[in-house]
């Protein structure tokens, strides 16, 4: 495990901005493969969650991502990827099903189209897993705004987070990633087709040209 850094988390931003952007079935739902600022936009909430490290319930508050895609999103389709997160966790809701204040949740998973096929995604979301257990003992390393480079430079600091994580969650959304999820052992809450969702007069199966579904799954930590 290393410490990000302005190099690394640059070089991670690419990595979402070439793979996540462009092929996950969300964004091609949303057509944010086909919008370089909505792309950009969701840069900014992964550098937020970077900072956030973990996920802590609050019923008297408004969701983040809602709050996200309301304020801070100036593209329909960025802010219709992170609604439809928002709106398929409300539908399952892990903090209540498994009756706990804090979780580490698996975002905007990818790896470069070359490097696909060699088991990268299930290292990922396996050393996530070790990462959230590892947190009871104190943050592995500390994350501040320098980190991230002069591009998110404006972002507010973080007070530490005191909770630590009990469930890591995900949402799956290609037959890939749920293949993860199941070796793993992840519990699914819910799934939904994508038949049900539109964008622009448009099911996100249509422009996914086939049939798939997404699954929101979590797994306890204990």
């Amino acid at each position: 495990m290393v410490s990000i850094h302005e190099e690394w988390f640059c070089t991670l931003l690419k990595v979402i901005t070439d793979s996540f952007c462009q092929d996950e079935s969300v964004s091609i739902g949303t057509e944010v493969n086909k919008n370089p600022v909505a792309a950009e936009e969701l840069l900014e909430l992964c550098a937020d969650a970077a900072l956030d490290g973990v996920a802590t319930s609050d019923s008297s508050e408004k969701p983040f991502f809602e709050i996200f895609a309301e304020e801070r999103c100036t593209q329909p389709s960025s802010r219709a990827l992170i609604e439809w997160m928002a709106e398929v966790d409300g539908k399952c809701n892990f903090f209540d099903k498994y009756n706990v204040d804090c979780s580490l949740e698996i975002m905007f998973l990818a790896t470069l189209r070359e490097h696909r096929h060699k088991r990268l995604g299930r290292i990922l979301c396996s050393t996530s897993i070790d990462l959230a257990k590892r947190l009871k003992n104190g943050p592995v390393s500390k994350m501040s705004v320098q980190d991230l480079g002069p591009k998110y430079s404006n972002m507010a600091a973080r007070k530490p987070v005191t909770k630590v994580p009990k469930i890591c969650q995900a949402l799956w959304t290609s037959e890939a990633t749920q293949k993860i999820g199941k070796v793993l052992n992840f519990e699914v809450g819910i799934r939904v087709s994508f038949d049900d969702f539109y964008y622009d007069g448009k099911s996100y199966r249509e422009r996914l040209g086939r049939e798939v579904f997404a699954e929101a799954a979590a797994i306890r930590l204990d």
